[in-house]
């Protein structure tokens, strides 16, 4: 299914109605903008870059809510915030006109994923204060789909009943997906998915992973297919069936691919993709900087849909590369190395300063007995062009995540010493 993208004037009509709103109602975004010339059809690049950490902090001077709210609060009917893994979490309001937005937005991205009316959908999340599990539950009903929630149970309880209602589908992070999988095949459960189609993940960089993907598809014998969302931006990101990856919404949102100097990325080159939401209007952000990192690709998706395509999807989080000898190293294509290797279970990733002051990368990971930890040491290799310790243990050893995975550890002299 194509997305019809709006031309590019009303675009900038949206960014224009936005602008006049925020400054005239504002005061988080007026304060921002104070001084700036923005007289005729401003742009998005006119304008300056926002990070959560700005948002938090205005939090922290005017709780509870900070001062990011364009109407009266009595007109704000949805309270979700972020996960705070990176930091304090920030909470974030909807009026019932943006949760609509949310809303519809979502539907439109689980429809593209293929769920239909008379799908059941399990939404294997533990239901709390963060946007995706109550945008997922909305998104279907939305679409007149079922969903079957399965918060406050244990993956054997979850797993029942999925065989007890013949899920067709299940959402959940990479992550989760991959535990599951682990729990049916120890408790002789592998039955109990016999009824999914689709894994459709969302929460963390992975389902876009080629390695990670096809781990869950030959698992579940089914699509897995990824989409993205931020609690502060949206719904900005839906699969792209047909070619893999993501495509933007972006009639929808201002999109731009960004270096660390806030620079348009080369065609090919990696960069942090910064979203401005038009019509999101009570908890707005203007050139967000989100921290997820992308490929800025210049090449159109096999089926010629005309949204802006990202091709790996999400690959990392800024806040999540590290530099170790000179190279930039993000999680993910560690664990795309991992998931590549056969009968691989969990890792933990630590980084760490030998005596010499050398940084260096310990990598324990589940593997099988064999040649395992030679293939993997050597994919490292490929994958990084470094020298990674591979520290093999034993299955089960290791601690695993029903949400976000939590996988790094920086014992790193230099990141201590530069706090």
């Amino acid at each position: 299914m194509a997305h019809t993208v709006n031309t590019a004037g009303l675009a900038a009509n949206r960014l224009g109605e936005l602008l006049e709103l925020v400054r005239e109602r504002n005061p988080f975004q007026r304060a921002r903008f104070e001084g700036l010339d923005l007289g005729g059809q401003p742009t998005v690049e006119d304008l300056p870059t926002l990070t959560k950490r700005e948002l938090v902090r205005d939090q922290e001077r005017n709780p509870p809510f900070g001062t990011n709210l364009t109407y009266p609060l009595e007109r704000y009917t949805q309270l979700h915030q972020t996960s705070g893994t990176t930091g304090p979490p920030l909470r974030v309001l909807d009026t019932a006109e943006d949760w609509a937005w949310w809303r519809g937005l979502f539907a439109h991205t689980l429809s593209v994923a293929g769920v239909r009316p008379g799908d059941r959908v399990a939404l294997a999340f533990s239901f709390g204060p963060h946007v995706q599990f109550w945008a997922a539950k909305e998104g279907l009903q939305e679409l007149g789909v079922m969903p079957v929630p399965l918060g406050g149970m244990t993956s054997m309880q979850r797993l029942l009943t999925i065989a007890e209602v013949e899920a067709t589908a299940v959402a959940c992070t990479p992550t989760y997906a991959l535990r599951l999988l682990e729990v049916a095949v120890a408790q002789g459960l592998e039955h109990a998915l016999e009824s999914i189609g689709r894994v459709i993940c969302t929460g963390e960089p992975g389902a876009s992973l080629p390695a990670v993907c096809s781990r869950i598809e030959e698992g579940f014998e089914a699509r897995c297919l990824d989409h993205a969302g931020l609690t502060e931006a949206g719904p900005f990101g839906y699969p792209c069936v047909e070619g893999g990856g993501l495509h933007v919404y972006e009639d929808e949102f201002a999109c731009e691919i960004l270096d660390e100097e806030l620079r348009p990325t080369p065609s090919g080159e990696r960069g942090e993709l910064v979203l401005t939401a038009y019509r999101r209007t009570g908890f707005p952000v203007l050139r967000y900087r989100t921290g997820d990192v992308v490929v800025n690709s210049s090449a159109s998706c096999p089926a010629g849909h005309s949204d802006r395509w990202l091709p790996g999807g999400i690959l990392g989080r800024t806040d999540d590369m590290v530099v170790i000898r000179g190279m930039n190293v993000y999680p993910s294509s560690i664990e795309e190395a991992v998931r590549r290797v056969s009968g691989s279970g969990e890792f933990r990733i630590t980084f760490y300063s030998e005596p010499s002051g050398m940084d260096e990368i310990k990598l324990e990971v589940e593997l099988p007995q064999g040649a395992a930890a030679r293939k993997l040491h050597e994919l490292m290799r490929q994958q990084l062009g470094l020298r990674v310790r591979v520290v093999p243990v034993t299955p089960g050893v290791l601690p695993r995540k029903e949400g976000k995975a939590r996988r790094v550890v920086d014992e790193r002299r230099a990141r201590w010493s530069e706090a």
